[in-house]
Formats: structure tokens, sequence, C-alpha cells
């Protein structure tokens, strides 16, 4: 079996505050760089890994001790206008459509429908050898679009959680993947 292992970055301070962070490149914070130790501790050794080009991701791939390969297609999504701002600070009817609407986006920013297309596009495309443990270092909106690929079904994502430097696994087998788990923290 090949191991898809897709592991949120640890925290930073927009995290810790509750901003919306998206393509902000904001750095790890203290908190965060632990989470980082712990997660690669706790996930133990892997073959490649894969980075968002965001120096959050980095940073947290670097507890893994080897060279990433820094890929566009598993940045966070780009939320616009609503980045820097607390998710109680946007109107109400424009987060509830964000949250049913696949295709709509905040003002300059992406859709998850966006989001999926790219994630999607990365995933059928990724090579995993038989016996291969492959991390990939991103954000919740990737992750989670990735949870709705590998179970094939349109569900409404952001009613799923996922904790800073958690990690979600896929297992590869043949042809056939398999969602072995989600929003595991160490």
């Amino acid at each position: 079996m090949g191991l898809l292992t897709l592991l949120r970055h640890g925290e930073t301070d927009y995290n810790a505050k509750s901003l919306f962070q998206g393509r902000v490149d904001e750095p790890l914070n203290a908190v965060g760089e632990e989470q980082a130790k712990r997660a690669a501790a706790s996930i133990g050794e892997v073959d490649r890994v894969i980075t968002s080009p965001l120096q959050r991701a980095k940073k947290t791939a670097e507890a893994f001790g080897i060279s990433a390969d820094v890929d566009e297609q598993w940045i966070e999504c780009n939320f616009g206008e609503w980045e820097g701002h607390p998710i109680s600070s946007i109107d109400s009817d424009k987060w509830e459509r964000y949250k049913t609407d696949l295709s709509y986006k905040p003002p300059g920013g992406e859709s998850i429908q966006e989001v999926n297309q790219r994630v999607f596009a990365s995933l059928d495309n990724l090579s995993i050898g038989e016996q291969e443990h492959l991390l990939v270092v991103t954000h919740t909106l990737p992750i989670k679009s990735a949870f709705h690929w590998v179970l094939g079904v349109e569900i409404p994502i952001l009613r799923t959680r996922l904790s800073t430097a958690s990690y979600t696994q896929i297992g590869f087998f043949g042809d056939e993947r398999i969602l072995l788990n989600f929003n595991v923290t160490s």
C-alpha cells in the first residue's frame, strides 16, 4: 500500500486569533513550531515531501528533516478581501453562500470549486509507489478537497473541522483509494 499523509501546517498568530489567513504568508508561532515537531514524531518516516509555497507550510515540512518540493496546487484558498478579518466580521449572507455554493467567490478571492479543481488534478496525477509514504504539507481547504476526492461524493466540506498540525491519511491500493484517518493530532 502506498500512503499519502496530508498535514495541515502548525499554528500561526492568525489561527490563534481566528482570522481568515488564506494567502497571507504568516510564519508559524511558537506553538506552531512545537506542533510541527510533534506531528513529525507522530507521523514518522516519510519517503518524499511536497509542500505549499507558503512559509507556514514550508516551516512545518522542515520538521521532517528531508528536502521538500514546492507545489502551488497545494496553496490555501485565496479568500480575497476576507483575508486578515475574523469570520464574525463577514456578512452572514455571504458567509452562508460561501459554505453552500461551491462556485461562490469571496470578493477578489477563489471559490471552493476552484480549490477542488486544482487539488483533484494534483491527486489524479499523483504517483505513489506501492510501499511509498508521501507527505503533503498544506492547508485546511486543500485537505478538505482531498477528503471530498477520496470519498467520491460532493459533501459540504466546510462542515468538517481540521485542527492545526493535524493529519489525514489516504491509502493507495492499486487503483483504489481509501480514507484511513482524518484530523489526527499528536
